[in-house]
């Protein structure tokens, strides 16, 4: 005998049934994007083996940050297939430069040299290598990811930052934070303590000296207002410091208008709120899933999605704009952006502390 149950309960269930069901579209539709935003980085893989940065930009340019983060989106996806392929072309094509990183940008189809020694990309690099290491127990990158190691504690400073380069004295944040991460997990994955005690230290530069109680500076005595030091130094140093996503909502969120019916909101580079960085905005994301911020988590990948573009990849900036340093962000497709879009929607901190 079948049992009729009260009008009431009938409408909780209904009500719970399309909750249920728009939950499980919305996961359906991230799935979807993802793995669209996966064909998009594979498609700008050349024939070495090194990815177009950017679809819109005439030169044959790829960056190496835009390499090691196509990299660990791939490994993060369980692809790690074509995470070979992106890093296959340094050691089998590039050369690193005498000090011992690798440049910031490279021709594409011929592996020529572009750009200039900076550390922060060789960071993303190690990482990537790293987490390759460690997923697979391949150690074909071994060799070259101790040469990017040694080259970071050979331009650590006594209060232990990591200059940007050689021949400079200025220290980043945004640098030190993935130096941190990349650093102390070569040590850990070697089983190496000297490495991870020269981590250590970078930590304690961080937290010493660019640190202000609210948010990070850019830099050791830069005090410019930046939104990438806030959500990296959360994503490697943890959720002692999540005061600070909430600070640059502040002072570089923004909303700006894509046409007459649509919006975004999202964090600009600086505080001139001028744009939606796109790439920023989606490490803020991740940033507050990090420290169980559902609700922003939710909020800004939904808004991040309004700058996918129709094939797959993600926009560089919702529109040109400014960054208040030498460089401005477009409305570029982009490999950057997409590859932390996939980590956002896999919810994963690549920047994380190996256990």
């Amino acid at each position: 005998m079948i049992i009729p149950l009260p009008s009431s309960v009938r409408s909780v269930a209904v009500v719970l049934c399309s909750f249920i069901f728009a939950l499980n579209s919305a996961a359906q539709e991230t799935d979807a994007n993802r793995d669209k935003a996966l064909e998009f980085l594979r498609g700008q893989i050349g024939p070495l083996g090194l990815i177009k940065s950017y679809v819109e930009e005439k030169d044959d340019f790829s960056y190496t940050y835009d390499n090691a983060m196509a990299a660990l989106a791939f490994l993060s996806a369980g692809d790690t297939e074509s995470a070979q392929k992106v890093l296959d072309p340094f050691i089998n094509v590039l050369k690193p430069t005498s000090a011992g990183g690798f440049l910031d940008c490279y021709y594409g189809a011929t592996g020529g040299s572009k750009g200039t020694l900076y550390a922060g990309p060789n960071a993303y690099l190690l990482q990537a290598m790293n987490l390759y290491f460690d997923t697979t127990g391949d150690e074909r990158y071994n060799t070259i990811a101790k040469t990017l190691a040694d080259f970071f504690v050979r331009i650590q400073d006594a209060d232990g930052g990591i200059f940007g380069n050689p021949d400079v004295q200025w220290k980043s944040v945004e640098n030190n934070c993935g130096i941190y991460s990349a650093l102390y997990n070569y040590g850990k994955l070697h089983n190496d303590e000297t490495y991870i005690e020269n981590a250590k230290k970078i930590a304690r530069f961080l937290i010493d000296e660019c640190w202000a109680d609210t948010h990070f500076f850019r830099g050791d005595d830069d005090p410019i207002i930046v939104t990438d030091t806030q959500s990296l130094g959360t994503l490697v140093l943890g959720t002692r410091f999540a005061k600070c996503l909430l600070w640059v909502e502040n002072h570089t969120g923004t909303t700006v208008t894509l046409d007459k019916n649509t919006t975004v909101t999202g964090f600009d580079f600086n505080d001139d709120k001028d744009t939606v960085w796109t790439e920023g905005s989606l490490q803020m994301t991740l940033a507050f899933f990090t420290v169980n911020d559902l609700s922003n988590y939710t909020k800004y990948r939904a808004e991040m999605e309004k700058l996918i573009a129709p094939s797959g990849a993600l926009y560089l900036a919702s529109n040109s704009g400014s960054t208040g340093v030498n460089w401005t962000v477009e409305k570029w497709q982009a490999v950057a952006p997409t590859a932390w879009y996939v980590l956002v929607c896999n919810k994963d901190n690549i920047l994380r502390i190996i256990e």
